[in-house]
């Protein structure tokens, strides 16, 4: 043999890594949240966050950092280290629920577009992050300092106004 695997052990193969998959989206019920996790915190209630939007599985709220104005964080409410290690179903919610809120994140800021960004580092629990933006620059880290605790709650509040005029009707 050379290496080279014959179309039907590929389909076997890929048939096992299904069933494994499977296995890894049934575990992820047993996920516990991180008593670490400053995300966990704020599901849990511990941590205070000026929140935008939740439902059963996520929660927005604003990033304490924002790159913008109306920087918010879409959460999953269980510990995913890593958007790629959650189960697919939860993995295709988020991009639905991400899509959803960029509409009225969009108005509410009067802004082009949403920018969105994935990449962890920071906190190591899933977030995804929506910006509202108006150019290609826009998406550094530089952000916007010394915002006030009644500008985040006016902000905070004119998200929550839009969302619940575009999303909960």
């Amino acid at each position: 043999m050379n290496g080279d695997i014959s179309r039907r052990s590929f389909i076997i193969a890929g048939g096992v890594g299904l069933t494994l998959s499977g296995e890894l989206a049934a575990q992820a019920k047993d996920i516990k949240p991180d008593e670490n996790c400053p995300f966990c915190k704020i599901v849990a209630g511990k941590l205070s966050a000026f929140k935008v939007w939740e439902d059963k599985h996520f929660l927005a709220f604003l990033d304490h950092k924002p790159i913008m104005p109306g920087h918010t964080l879409l959460i999953p409410k269980e510990h995913y280290p890593y958007l790629f290690e959650m189960p697919e179903k939860r993995c295709s919610e988020i991009m639905s629920r991400t899509r959803k809120l960029s509409f009225p994140i969009r108005s509410a800021m009067s802004s082009k577009r949403i920018g969105v960004l994935v990449e962890g580092f920071g906190v190591n629990h899933c977030h995804v992050h929506l910006v509202p933006i108006n150019g290609s620059n826009e998406l550094t880290r530089k952000g916007v300092t010394g915002v006030s605790d009644e500008e985040f709650k006016r902000v905070a509040d004119l998200i929550t106004t839009a969302i619940r005029q575009n999303i909960e009707r």
